[in-house]
């Protein structure tokens, strides 16, 4: 009872002028189940209700647009009260965003063909494969830049269909948006072979938007995390 009270008052005081301000622009990407992304049904997902609850609770407002990852990075990085999610952090980005998060965790893992499965026990037995990632995605940059043979698709689901056409060896991907991206292109998955890696998914925003105004969603969020209301969300998804 204490607890909701103090989260009822904390979220009360965050509603300040942010209220007043033009919204922020929220840029998005498809990655179920975090973001889904359908032409005949509204945008949903974990990680964007996380954020819609976020905003609720600071009193802000945002308008959501839709474009590739690695574009939508670069939106965020370059155009004024804009903001990009869900994206891992990095030791490239870190400087050229202002974050708020985790809005979501992801376990990553590699996958082989379910006919040609591979013993990977460690991350050093995928070097001498070609492994499939995402333009965009932190891991697959981090991992070419550790000289792994690594082909960057434009989009997650063209490194599964590579997989299955035999063209790479391994195809990395988290571990919830795997069998989901299998199941609507039809194609049989088999569990991974290594989940080698956890990445805290945030919120990514311009370096010129107000510092008031991403406090009182920074507070938001942890408000959030305090009631465990954010375990609640993340808890109803597959």
């Amino acid at each position: 009872m204490v607890m909701r009270l103090a989260v009822r008052l904390l979220a009360g005081l965050m509603v300040t002028s942010a209220a007043m301000a033009a919204p922020l622009k929220l840029i998005t990407f498809p990655i179920p189940p975090l973001v889904r992304i359908s032409d005949h049904q509204a945008p949903s997902g974990y990680a964007l209700n996380v954020i819609h609850r976020m905003f609720e609770l600071a009193g802000d407002d945002y308008e959501l647009d839709f474009q590739p990852e690695k574009r939508a990075i670069r939106s965020a990085t370059e155009a004024p009260n804009t903001c990009v999610f869900p994206i891992d952090r990095s030791q490239e980005r870190e400087a050229s965003l202002s974050w708020i998060g985790p809005v979501s965790i992801s376990r990553h893992g590699f996958y082989s063909h379910p006919d040609r499965p591979l013993t990977i026990r460690t991350l050093a037995d995928a070097r001498p494969y070609t492994i499939s990632s995402h333009l965009g995605s932190g891991l697959g940059e981090y991992l070419q830049s550790l000289d792994f043979r690594m082909h960057l698709a434009s989009k997650n689901h063209l490194g599964l269909l590579m997989l299955n056409a035999g063209r790479v060896d391994l195809w990395i991907s988290d571990t919830r948006s795997a069998p989901i991206l299998a199941e609507r292109l039809n194609l049989r998955l088999n569990a991974p072979e290594l989940v080698f890696f956890t990445t805290l998914r945030s919120l990514g925003c311009n370096r010129q938007t107000s510092p008031e105004r991403l406090q009182a969603l920074e507070n938001a969020l942890l408000a959030m995390y305090s009631s465990g209301e954010l375990q609640a969300i993340l808890d109803l998804e597959p």
